[in-house]
């Protein structure tokens, strides 16, 4: 479920970055760097941090997007296409257990990543270089929780008059990544005891195997007399003998 991967990590690093502020000085150091200091500096980082430590940033799904609370990140899945370079004979994962065989599809998914503030400030700046920090920072844990293979891109800056007020202004980002999904296959059948002892007297045989010499015409099918002896000479059958 790649929207929901992708807005846990999101909301995590939120959190984290919130409580480590020689983090976040460290991630916009280069405000207060050479030339840019003159008109910008540590005071400005400092307003910056003042603004994200006590500033509500949710990060929702796209469907619980609400241009009243602002600012904050929306989560949508774009695009969940099945990926056939990536597909396995039969859907086998080659896993298999005491249980059976695993089945798996691979996916190339693309999460739309929405960065939404209004236009008072550089809000939407800051906030797309604190996502795509998070997304680098955060990599490996989105790898554990089966995003693989995660790249992103990013669009300009936009405001969308027909869905959201005048004044909010959205960059989105374009996350994709690869997930695998997996769900038990074929179950393996447990032999539990298997019976060698010759049985006499069943029901007519409805299938029968012989080899080249023997004319399948004569082979009577009417009765099953289980594994017999034959002594060479005895065409009569008179020393037959059940095995």
């Amino acid at each position: 479920m790649p929207e929901i991967v992708v807005q846990k990590v999101i909301s995590h690093g939120l959190k984290q970055l919130r409580s480590n502020k020689a983090e976040f000085y460290d991630l916009f150091h280069q405000y207060s760097q050479d030339e840019l200091s003159d008109d910008y500096g540590t005071k400005y980082i400092d307003d910056l941090w003042a603004w994200f430590s006590t500033t509500k940033i949710p990060v929702v799904k796209a469907w619980s997007f609400n241009a009243q609370v602002m600012p904050c990140i929306s989560i949508h899945l774009a695009n969940e296409t099945e990926d056939e370079a990536k597909a396995s004979i039969g859907d086998i994962a080659g896993i298999f257990d005491a249980d059976g065989e695993t089945g798996t599809g691979v996916f190339t998914a693309m999460v739309d990543i929405g960065i939404h503030a209004n236009k008072a400030g550089d809000y939407v700046l800051w906030m797309y270089y604190i996502v795509a920090y998070i997304l680098f920072k955060h990599k490996l844990m989105a790898h554990r929780l089966g995003l693989k293979l995660h790249t992103f891109s990013a669009s300009d800056y936009n405001k969308d008059n027909n869905k959201m007020a005048e004044n909010i202004w959205t960059r989105w980002v374009r996350f994709r990544c690869t997930t695998q999904n997996f769900w038990d296959a074929e179950r393996f059948q447990e032999v539990m005891d298997l019976n060698v002892d010759p049985a006499v007297g069943l029901e007519p045989a409805s299938d029968i195997a012989a080899s080249l010499d023997v004319d399948i015409n004569e082979v009577d099918t009417t009765a099953n007399n289980g594994l017999i002896a034959s002594r060479i000479g005895d065409d009569d059958g008179d020393d037959d003998l059940n095995i």
